[in-house]
């Protein structure tokens, strides 16, 4: 049965185009930006050329992950990051639908599992459009990862020991977001703020945080309604907008104030 006929959305992924290999998923996407539909989806085997946050590339090696971008057409909700906080949250309750295991989330857009990142979520806004992609670890093995992520990136496969196919995964991820974006777009961040913070695998706790002019430690209070991040700092509780959370939970830190 063809995948649209499976897919029990309305307008999400309601047209597909898949590809078996691309330089990116979000490349094509703005491609196709002006004459695509709102929910159309671009979905690759493998990107020869994938990025996450910071332009960091996305290690897509073919049939090993899902690699895919949406595209969000307006109206849209304010601000555009909280779609990337929402889709975080809508991945890992999909993923825990299929695989019966719980995952988390880290400020601004990961997926855990295990405590090791196993999925990223990519925004970028074109025009007045927002072009929302993602990147999932399933099925690769650890001596597959390059050694510079290998510790801190990790597959469900490797995790789990669980083989589901990536059509399913993709089905139950889109058929999750849907409704999200939905709610998002009358109710913001009030929308799946429990969900994210039943996740978050850093809500109180000290955490250091990098941003390109400095590094800030903290005490992590949890996303704000406007997706920035709330730091309890010794000089006083700050929202962060954009950075890299790289550690959380110090041992020592205890007795040390934040």
């Amino acid at each position: 049965m063809p995948f649209s006929r499976r897919l029990a959305t309305k307008w999400l992924g309601r047209q597909i185009v898949f590809f078996r290999e691309l330089s990116s998923t979000q490349d094509e996407a703005k491609k196709r930006l002006f004459t695509a539909p709102s929910g159309l989806v671009i979905w690759a085997d493998r990107q020869l050329a994938g990025r996450g946050r910071m332009a960091r590339p996305w290690f897509s090696p073919r049939g090993a992950g899902l690699y895919f971008s949406l595209i969000l057409k307006p109206p849209l909700a304010n601000p555009l990051p909280l779609y990337g906080l929402a889709t975080a949250v809508g991945v890992a309750e999909a993923l825990e639908k299929v695989f019966q295991v719980p995952f988390q989330v880290k400020w601004p857009n990961d997926v855990l599992l295990s405590g090791r990142k196993v999925g990223g979520i990519l925004l970028e806004a074109v025009s007045s459009s927002l072009i929302v992609g993602v990147g999932l670890n399933v099925s690769l093995r650890r001596e597959d990862f390059p050694p510079e992520i290998r510790e801190k990136a990790t597959s469900i496969y490797e995790e789990t020991g669980l083989s589901v196919s990536r059509a399913r995964i993709l089905r139950a991820i889109l058929e999750t977001l849907e409704p999200l974006y939905e709610a998002v777009l009358t109710a913001g961040f009030e929308a799946f703020s429990r969900a994210w913070k039943q996740r978050d695998v850093t809500l109180g706790a000290r955490v250091v945080l990098k941003r390109p002019e400095r590094v800030i430690t903290g005490l992590s209070l949890g996303p704000a309604p406007d997706g920035t991040l709330r730091l309890k700092t010794s000089g006083g509780t700050v929202k962060v907008h954009s950075g890299e959370i790289l550690m959380w939970e110090i041992p020592g830190w205890e007795s040390r104030a934040a």
